[in-house]
C-alpha cells in the first residue's frame, strides 16, 4: 500500500518559496486506475515525482508497504524506483541510439538481471503491448504510438507494484491514445496505475478513481480510501513481511537485491552513443590523440636513438675499457733546494724568479693481488662482456717447417681471446673452419686471425712459421687449417747447466736439435689451428690481434704447469740471485724495464716470469654498457677508498671517461626537454579531453534523467561517462600508435636519404602498450569532474531538459 501522509513540497527560487504542495493526505490501493487533474502548477507532476521517488519531500512521510521513507538514502531510492516504480512519460523518453529490445532491457539490466533472463523478459513485455516484431528497430522508425508502447513495456518489464504515468497521450492522436489508454487500463487491473492528465475525459473514461487538485492541495477524491480499507491493506502489508520472513536467504536478497549498473551495460551505452555520432568521435579521438602521438614520436625516437647508441658503444667497447696495470707510471716535477712555499698570483711584483725544473719518470708497483682479483669479479658481475688478464709469462711455441726443420716460433703473434666467445663470435667471421669449430675454446684450439683483406703480413707468416712463395701467391685455407704448433713446457724448455757445481743454474733451449726434441717431447701441448677469422665489416675495434689466437683455458694451464715447474720451484727456493742468469739480484727495480733474466730483474719479476706467481700483470674490463662502466668505475673507488691507508690502493685508467661524461650530459639535457615537453602535452590533451567528456554530458542530460528514472545510481551515472572516456581513449590509443608507425617511417627515410641511418625513430612493443595504457589513464582522469557533475544532476531537472 502506498500512502502519503502530510505531504509538503517547497522550492526555493531567489529569496521566494514556492509552496509546490501543501500538506497532501491521500492513500492508494494496491490495484486502482488513478488519474490527477487540476490545472497548470497545481502540483501534480510533484506528486508523481515525489511518488516516483525522482524528488524529495519537504516534510510529512511517504509510506511505502507500511514502512517510512523519512530515513531513505539515494541507494534505498534508487533500489525503489527500480523495483517498484515503472515510469511513463509523455515524450516517451526513449534512448534514440538503443533498440527497441534494449530500451526495455536497460531497466533490467540496472537492476543487475542477467542478460539471458532479461533478454526473455524484455521480449515478452513488448509482446504483452504488441511491439515483438519490432525490436530490432531504433526509436527514431517508430509511430509515436509505438514508441508510448515501448516506454510502457520498459515500465512493466520489471514487473513494479505502481505504474507512474505523466500526460501519457499528450502527444499522441485521438486514436493513438485510446490505444495506449486501454493499455493502461489493463495494467491497472494488477497494479497501481497513477496517470496524470489534463483531459478530464480520458479520466472520467478509464479511471477507477480521480483526484483533483489546486495550487498545491487535494481538491476532490472520488473514490477514497476509507479507514476500514486502510486497516485491511495495512494488515495485508504485515502479510507480505510475514512470508517475506519466510523466504530463504538467497530469496530474500533477490528480492532486496540492490540496483547495480553492470560495467558493460555502461560500456555499450556509451559506445551506442558514440557509434551514433561515428564522425564526431572519430575526429575527436584523432584531436585527443594529438598528444599522444607526440609523446608516443618522441619515446620512439629516443628509443631508437638510444638503441643506436647502444649498438655504437657495444660495438666500440674495445675501445671503452678500464685498465688496470700492476705498475703505474708517474711524472714528478720539483726544484732543487728546500721547498719553497710561494704566492699565487702575487701582486705587486718587480720581476720574475727563475728556477730550475727537475722532472723524473718513476713506476710505482702496485700488487694486483688474489684478494683485488676476487674484488673485481665480483663486483663485474653481469655488467661486462669480459674480463681479460695478461700475465708475465711467455709461451715457448714451435713449429715445423715443410723441410722438417723444428723453429722457434714468435709469440709476440700470439694473444688471447676474450672470454666471451658468444660475444666474439657476433664480432667475427669464420671464414673457414674444421670439424665445425670457430672461436677457440679448448686448450688444443687456436684461430688463425687475418685482417679485413684476408692478408697477413710476411712479418707474421715468418714469426708463425707458415710458408709461402715469393710471388706471395694466395695460400689456400686446407693448407692453414689443421697446421699443428707446440707449446714447450717449462720443465722441457728450461734444462739444468751441471757446468756450475755451485749455484742451481737453468738453460733454455738454443739450438735446433734442442728444438726438435722439445717438439718430439710426450709433455709438449699440441695446438692446431681450427679457424680461420675475420672482423666483421660493422665491428668498430679487433678484439683480437692478427696472428694466433687461442683460449683462456690454454691460458690457465700452462700458468699452472708454470708453478709447479722445477726451475719456478728453484727461483722461489733461490733469494739471491738469478737462476736463469746467474746474476745477483738487486734489492729493488729502481724504476727500470725488467729483462727476463738480465741484471735489472729482481726475484720479484723472476716469479712472474717463470709462472711461480700467477697474480695478473694487468686486468682489462670491457663493459657492457656505460651504465656498467659507471657502476663498475664506483666499486673501484669504493675499494680504494676502504683501502686508502693500507697500501692496498688501485689506480685504475679509464678511457672514456670523458666521451662518456659528454655524452651523459646531453643524453640528460635531451631527457628533461622532452620531459617537459611531454608534459605540456598531457595538460593540454588533459583539458581538452575533459571539455569534450563535459560537453557529452550536456548533450546526454535526458539520458542522465532516464536512468535515473530506472533507478539508476549517481555512481553508476559515473560510470557511464567514465566508460565514454575509456572508449575515446582505447580509440585515440589505437589512432595514435598508428599514426606514430606512419611518422616513424617517415622520419626514418628521410634520415636514411640523408645519413644512412634507418632505425632511428623506432617505437617498441613496449612503448606501443604503455601510449595505450596512457590514452587510456588520461581520458579517464579527465572524465572525473565531469562524470561527477553528471552524476549530481537532479533527475526532475534532466527529464525536463529538451
Amino acid at each position: 500500500m502506498l500512502q502519503l501522509k502530510q505531504i509538503v513540497k517547497d522550492y526555493v527560487s531567489g529569496d521566494t518559496v514556492v509552496h509546490a504542495l501543501k500538506s497532501v493526505d491521500i492513500s492508494f490501493r494496491n490495484n486502482e486506475f488513478v488519474s490527477v487533474l487540476g490545472p497548470s502548477g497545481c502540483g501534480k507532476t510533484t506528486l508523481l515525482n515525489i511518488i516516483g521517488g525522482l524528488d524529495r519531500y519537504t516534510s510529512g512521510d511517504l509510506m511505502i508497504n507500511g514502512k517510512s521513507t523519512k530515513e531513505y538514502k539515494d541507494g534505498d531510492w534508487d533500489t525503489y524506483r527500480n523495483h517498484t516504480i515503472g515510469f511513463v512519460f509523455q515524450s516517451y523518453n526513449l534512448i534514440p541510439h538503443q533498440t527497441v529490445l534494449e530500451n526495455v532491457m536497460l531497466a533490467l539490466s540496472i537492476g543487475g538481471i542477467g542478460y539471458a533472463e532479461r533478454k526473455e523478459r524484455a521480449l515478452q513485455a513488448l509482446k504483452d503491448v504488441g511491439l515483438e516484431e519490432q525490436v530490432k528497430k531504433k526509436p527514431n522508425q517508430l509511430s509515436g504510438g509505438q514508441m508510448q508502447r515501448v516506454a510502457i513495456a520498459r515500465a512493466l518489464v520489471n514487473n513494479p507494484d505502481i505504474i507512474l504515468a505523466d500526460e501519457p497521450t499528450g502527444a499522441l492522436d485521438t486514436v493513438t491514445g485510446v490505444q495506449v489508454m486501454e493499455v493502461l487500463k489493463k495494467v491497472a487491473k494488477t497494479k497501481l496505475v497513477i496517470m496524470v492528465t489534463h483531459n478530464p475525459n480520458l479520466a472520467e473514461t478509464y479511471s477507477t478513481r480521480i483526484i483533483s487538485m489546486l495550487d498545491g492541495e487535494v481538491e476532490n477524491d472520488t473514490n477514497p480510501v476509507s479507514e476500514e480499507e486502510i486497516k485491511e491493506l495495512v494488515e495485508a502489508d504485515k502479510e507480505k513481511v510475514l512470508k517475506l520472513n519466510s523466504l530463504t536467504k538467497k530469496e530474500i536478497n533477490a528480492k532486496n537485491k540492490k540496483s547495480s549498473m553492470g560495467i558493460f551495460t555502461a560500456v555499450k551505452l556509451s559506445f551506442m552513443n558514440l557509434f551514433s555520432k561515428k564522425r564526431r568521435t572519430i575526429i575527436t579521438s584523432f584531436a585527443c590523440s594529438i598528444g599522444i602521438i607526440g609523446i608516443a614520436v618522441i619515446l620512439a625516437v629516443s628509443n631508437g636513438m638510444q638503441a643506436y647508441v647502444d649498438d655504437v658503444m657495444a660495438k666500440s667497447t674495445s675501445s671503452n675499457y678500464i685498465m688496470i696495470n700492476d705498475s703505474v707510471t708517474e711524472m714528478n716535477f720539483g726544484a732543487d733546494g728546500e721547498e719553497i712555499v710561494l704566492t699565487e698570483y702575487p701582486e705587486n711584483t718587480t720581476g720574475i724568479y727563475p728556477y730550475e725544473e727537475k722532472s723524473s719518470i718513476v713506476s710505482v708497483p702496485q700488487s694486483l693481488s688474489a684478494e683485488y682479483v676476487k674484488y673485481v669479479e665480483e663486483k663485474c658481475k653481469d655488467k661486462v662482456i669480459g674480463l681479460k688478464y695478461s700475465y708475465d709469462i711467455n709461451l715457448h711455441v714451435m713449429a715445423k717447417k715443410s723441410d722438417g726443420t723444428t723453429i722457434k716460433v714468435d709469440t709476440s703473434k700470439w694473444s688471447e681471446v676474450l672470454d666471451n666467445p658468444e660475444y666474439i663470435a657476433k664480432q667475427y667471421t669464420v671464414l673457414a673452419t674444421e670439424n665445425n669449430k670457430g672461436i677457440p675454446k679448448e686448450i688444443s684450439d687456436v684461430a688463425l686471425v687475418v685482417d679485413k683483406y684476408n692478408r697477413l703480413s710476411t712479418k707474421t707468416l715468418d714469426a708463425l712459421g707458415i710458408e709461402y712463395d715469393e710471388n706471395l701467391s694466395e695460400i689456400g685455407y686446407d693448407k692453414l687449417l689443421g697446421k699443428e704448433f707446440k707449446i714447450i713446457l717449462n720443465n722441457e724448455y728450461y734444462l739444468p747447466d751441471t757446468s756450475d757445481s755451485t749455484l742451481t743454474i737453468y738453460r733454455e733451449l738454443s739450438t735446433p736439435t734442442q728444438f726438435a726434441s722439445a717438439y718430439d717431447n710426450a709433455n709438449a701441448i699440441t695446438v692446431r689451428v681450427v679457424s680461420v677469422i675475420r672482423e666483421n665489416k660493422d665491428a668498430s675495434n679487433s678484439w683480437v690481434s692478427d696472428g694466433i689466437a687461442y683460449s683462456e683455458a690454454l691460458t690457465n694451464y700452462v700458468l699452472e704447469s708454470c708453478k709447479t715447474s722445477n726451475v719456478a720451484i728453484a727461483q722461489f727456493n733461490n733469494h739471491d740471485y738469478n737462476i736463469i742468469s746467474g746474476q745477483p739480484f738487486q734489492t729493488e727495480n729502481n724504476g727500470g724495464f725488467p729483462i727476463f733474466g738480465g741484471s735489472q730483474a729482481t726475484y720479484e719479476d723472476m716469479l712472474k716470469k717463470l709462472g711461480y706467481d700467477v697474480s695478473p700483470s694487468s686486468i682489462m674490463i670491457y663493459p657492457i654498457d656505460f651504465d656498467a662502466k659507471d657502476e663498475i668505475i664506483v666499486a673501484l673507488d669504493s675499494w680504494n677508498t676502504v683501502h686508502e691507508t693500507d697500501g692496498k690502493k688501485i689506480k685504475y685508467t679509464d678511457f672514456s671517461t670523458l666521451i662518456a661524461g659528454m655524452l651523459g650530459s646531453t643524453i640528460k639535457i635531451i631527457t628533461y626537454v622532452l620531459t617537459a615537453f611531454s608534459a605540456v602535452s598531457l595538460v593540454i590533451s588533459s583539458i581538452m579531453i575533459a571539455i569534450i567528456i563535459y560537453a557529452s554530458v550536456i548533450e546526454r542530460i535526458k539520458e542522465i534523467g532516464i536512468l535515473r528514472a530506472m533507478g539508476a545510481r549517481k555512481r553508476d551515472i559515473r560510470r557511464v561517462f567514465e566508460a565514454e572516456a575509456f572508449i575515446m581513449g582505447i580509440t585515440s590509443g589505437i589512432i595514435a600508435i598508428i599514426c606514430t608507425l606512419g611518422l616513424c617511417a617517415i622520419i626514418n627515410a628521410i634520415l636514411g636519404s640523408l645519413v644512412g641511418v634507418t632505425t632511428i625513430a623506432s617505437l617498441s612493443v613496449g612503448t606501443g602498450f604503455l601510449m595505450v595504457g596512457l590514452a587510456v589513464a588520461l581520458p579517464l582522469i579527465a572524465s572525473l569532474v565531469p562524470a561527477s557533475l553528471a552524476s549530481k544532476k537532479d533527475p526532475v531537472v534532466a527529464l525536463r531538459t529538451e
